[in-house]
């Protein structure tokens, strides 16, 4: 293991361990979360330019990780068969992330993974081909601007994983490392709600080790590729997350659930 392997390894062990701790320390656990951000789906035309700006803006201008657009927009042709959702902060009333949800509408569409691992799985049976097309989705273009997006001081690290040290109670700082890992909770709530049990993701494997510390046990399913990083991709049945999960990320998704259902006006049972 290289230098920076064990670096991000020490980080994600850190990572996991001071969002223990937190837990722990507040006896209202995450019962607070939903006071300071607010859940939603982007169902109007305005929500998603706000979500394509904010992609671009993390995507293209922050982390460099494609060119600046004319229009300031980071779209692509998935967006048109995808859930949107963000989370807003309230005092603020910015967008403070926000994740997509890629469907298959039709048996030729693809996700993708498939396009970028199509001949590199090491789990064949677990691959978006072996389920029905209209039960698969892929968690897509996860985005966390700057100001609520906080790293540990001096540790290289993957740039998905949020800073531990954001403990300033003020316009709910002290939650600000739960805004990634809510928005994999709503993913997994619009997944088992619109019956896409069978979703895909493709990310560092550090932060699947994160990941599945807190109950999302994504199985890799081929080898790391370089991606803005190295980068692999993982399967995950999204109706055994709910087992898995402790008892304050458990409310935390009810309350998200609520949230969601009282925006939307849908009702989601997952």
């Amino acid at each position: 293991m290289n230098q920076s392997e064990l670096a991000t390894v020490q980080l994600t062990d850190a990572y996991a361990s001071a969002s223990e701790r937190f837990l722990e320390n507040n006896n209202q656990g995450l019962a607070q979360f939903t006071q300071y951000f607010q859940a939603e789906l982007a169902t109007s035309s305005p929500q998603k330019t706000a979500i394509y700006q904010l992609r671009h803006q993390v995507y293209c201008e922050e982390l460099a990780y494609e060119a600046c657009k004319p229009d300031r927009l980071e779209c692509d042709h998935y967006d048109e068969r995808s859930l949107h959702c963000y989370l807003s902060h309230r005092s603020s009333d910015r967008y403070a992330g926000t994740v997509r949800l890629i469907t298959c509408e039709q048996n030729v569409d693809q996700l993708p993974v498939e396009h970028y691992f199509a001949g590199r799985y090491t789990s064949n049976s677990l691959t978006p081909s072996h389920f029905p097309r209209n039960q698969i989705c892929e968690i897509s273009r996860l985005a966390v601007p700057e100001q609520f997006r906080r790293r540990l001081k001096n540790q290289p690290a993957a740039k998905d994983l949020p800073q531990l040290d954001a403990v300033d109670n003020r316009n709910g700082n002290q939650y600000y490392r739960y805004i990634a890992i809510s928005l994999y909770l709503i993913a997994m709530i619009l997944s088992v709600k619109s019956g896409r049990y069978h979703a895909f993701v493709t990310i560092e494997p550090a932060l699947a080790r994160v990941l599945y510390r807190i109950g999302f046990h994504f199985i890799q399913i081929g080898e790391p590729i370089e991606l803005n990083g190295q980068r692999a991709p993982y399967y995950l049945d999204m109706r055994t997350v709910c087992f898995n999960l402790n008892d304050d990320y458990l409310q935390l998704k009810e309350l998200l659930i609520a949230q969601l259902k009282d925006g939307n006006t849908v009702q989601f049972n997952a």
